[in-house]
């Protein structure tokens, strides 16, 4: 009986059993470490979408609103929302190619919703069609409005779901520089004209303004209006009362009197004192202008215009106010809102100040963001100044032109430091005062024609300008060894002058470059630009002096010139005879001309003069658009002695052709 008490029991028993106490352990353990796995993951969900949102990868269900129901379904099943923009995209294509537009538009909208957090996305479909659909189109309305299609896709929906998205900035900004503003598109000018005229109806005629601190004034009126137009007129007795009267006149605080003080009420030439057979005019026009320009009302009006303004930029332009004046009073300088460089400006910088600190921006798109800003601001300085005579009723009929703008000169400098030093200020060989090496050889070369535009230009302001850069030419562009440059050891008029007569060394070259001072003379001259005028018509006397002294042994008068007062009568009557220059700053240019000039060109121009005139609705007097100029006989005679030119023998042959 003992013995049997003491049985144990044998080795594979008791292995099983001790196994069998393990398994259960394991599975004991491995179900409390689940649960603290699961109470773990339950503690980081909270910071996982945080991290989500701020990456833009939560799909809002608002976004698939309005899709039909398969689309819808495949929006809210996950991975499978994928083949939808496969597929989607591969459809669009193909409609695209076939010229079904508007049905690939359509396809590209519902991409855009299927995956709104996707930059990449919003941006193909908004190059699509401002570059891709728009140049299949035949008339410029139709060009202009899928261009509008892609601002509109990106400004009004991509950006706002994705304000994070550099790369989406960056498209867009592209679009109003290089579609819009650059001469890519045959349609780039009709392209200009909506543009500005569109945004004329909105801000109205620039303002008369004898400095740039007014300028900035008059926008910081709209930057200050109240937001609210209603609370306006309901709470400020005077613009209730304005209002009363304007909508007794069938004219409403809206879009309307945006428009029609765009049209009315313009500093420009009164176009009235040339009408031959003035008609009678609809009276209701006359009656609100009555209105508008009863000093009464004067401070009223502003007060409303100025609301207007501001409701229009902000929710239909998506622009934010303070930015915009902060651009132009602290940063870069008096814009023209109407000019399309001044908002590719506005975006590429809007878009750079909102990823500051942002880690996960794309590199590429950052850098390349900051070089479009300078490619604005340098437009900006080549073609930076509007001329602009509006036809709101057909736009791409509007007379537009542009000329230089060396304001933006310092500004562009600065800019080149600023964004430099953000940006690569962290490198070790990043050079204090210097925008650093990624953006050293863009500031040089744009330096040197700085030099010369201001040079040329004349006056104290611009002469020290030019030699403060030539100046820091000479400290920061050294050769590698630290020695300055041979080509900056001379005079700045050295510098100058030898870079232009490098330029000067064919018969071609030198009728080109008169031949184009003298036109951008007569543009700034039609601005009233007297200084700017001079200092082009300088250029090209001097250009023609250099040319000239080297050719008069020429005994066949082959490489010769006409004199250079003919060289201007005859640029004169080409520039006035231009069917691209309206015909109201034709008649601006004929006031503005010296008496010798017009005295010259009058014969030349009279009959055209006439038919101009006449063309008018209703037609324009003659005698008070382009009157005769006084002395008309002896200036005759004297323009007998300009026809030919007399063959001199026996001269010096000049430095170039001297042994």
């Amino acid at each position: 009986m003992s013995q049997f008490l003491r049985y144990s029991l044998p080795e594979h028993l008791r292995a099983r059993r001790s196994a069998q106490r393990r398994e259960v352990g394991v599975q004991v353990a491995a179900v409390v470490t689940a649960l603290l796995c699961l109470a773990g993951a339950g503690m980081l969900l909270a910071p996982m979408n945080a991290v989500r949102r701020e990456r833009q990868l939560v799909v809002d269900p608002d976004t698939i609103k309005g899709l039909p129901p398969g689309m819808s379904l495949l929006g809210k099943l996950g991975t499978f929302r994928a083949l939808a923009i496969d597929w989607a995209s591969i459809r669009a294509e193909r409609l695209k190619q076939e010229g079904k537009t508007y049905e690939a538009y359509e396809l590209h909208k519902t991409i855009c919703k299927l995956a709104p957090r996707f930059p990449r996305v919003w941006a193909t479909a908004a190059w699509n069609m401002a570059y891709n659909i728009s140049v299949n189109q035949y008339t410029p309305e139709a060009r202009w409005q899928w261009v509008r299609n892609g601002i509109a896709l990106l400004r009004d929906e991509g950006i706002p779901y994705n304000p994070r998205s550099i790369t989406l900035y960056r498209e867009l900004q592209w679009i109003f520089w290089h579609k819009i503003g650059d001469f890519l598109d045959d349609e780039h000018l009709n392209y200009k004209r909506a543009l500005a005229v569109e945004m004329e109806r909105v801000l109205g005629p620039p303002p008369v303004t004898l400095s740039d601190a007014e300028y900035f004034d008059w926008f910081r009126k709209i930057v200050d209006a109240p937001r609210d137009v209603t609370a306006l007129i309901e709470g400020d007795a005077e613009v209730s009362r304005l209002v009363s009267r304007l909508i007794d006149l069938k004219l409403g605080p809206d879009d309307s009197l945006l428009e029609f003080v765009a049209r009315h009420l313009r500093p420009e030439l009164d176009a009235g004192t040339l009408v031959k057979d003035q008609q009678q005019a609809d009276p209701l026009p006359a009656q609100r202008l009555a209105v508008l320009k009863d000093p009464a009302y004067a401070e009223a009006l502003d007060r409303l215009l100025a609301a207007l303004r501001s409701r229009v930029l902000r929710e239909r332009y998506k622009m934010n106010l303070e930015w915009m004046l902060d651009l132009m009073v602290n940063q870069y300088g008096p814009l023209d809102w109407r000019n399309a460089f001044a908002h590719s400006l506005y975006w590429s910088s809007w878009g750079n100040k909102a990823n500051e600190g942002y880690e996960y921006t794309d590199r590429a798109d950052e850098v390349n963001t900051a070089r479009n800003m300078f490619f604005a601001l340098h437009s900006l300085i080549v073609r930076g100044r509007m001329v602009l005579l509006p036809d709101f009723d057909d736009p791409f009929a509007s007379y537009i032109d542009f000329t230089s703008d060396l304001r933006f000169i310092p500004y562009l400098f600065n800019t080149y430091l600023r964004i430099g030093k953000e940006q690569f200020g962290g490198s070790p060989d990043f050079v204090e005062g210097t925008p650093g090496k990624n953006y050293m050889t863009g500031l040089v070369t744009n330096m040197e024609n700085w030099i010369q535009m201001l040079f040329l230009e004349g006056g104290e302001e611009n002469a020290a300008q030019a030699e403060n850069f030539y100046a820091w030419l000479r400290e920061y562009n050294r050769h590698p060894d630290g020695t300055v440059q041979s080509r900056y050891q001379k005079t700045l008029e050295q510098f100058v002058m030898d870079d232009i007569l490098a330029q000067l060394d064919t018969y071609r070259a030198v009728n080109g470059l008169i031949r184009a001072q003298v036109v951008r003379g007569l543009k700034h001259l039609q601005l009233g630009q007297k200084a700017a005028c001079l200092a082009a018509f300088e250029r090209a006397r001097l250009a023609y002096e250099y040319w000239m002294h080297d050719s008069r042994v020429d005994p066949n008068d082959r490489r010769k010139m006409q004199p250079f007062v003919v060289i201007v009568r005859d640029e004169i009557v080409e520039f006035l005879r231009a069917a691209y220059i309206a015909p109201l700053f034709k008649v601006r240019l004929w006031r503005e001309l010296p008496l010798e000039q017009r005295q010259m060109s009058y014969d030349l121009l009279t009959a055209y003069f006439h038919e101009l005139c006449a063309a008018q609705q209703p037609p324009w007097s003659v005698e008070l658009a382009f009157d005769e100029p006084p002395g008309m006989e002896e200036a005759r005679k004297r323009d007998l002695e300009l026809r030919g030119a007399p063959r001199q023998e026996g001269v010096d042959p000049g430095e170039k052709f001297k042994p």
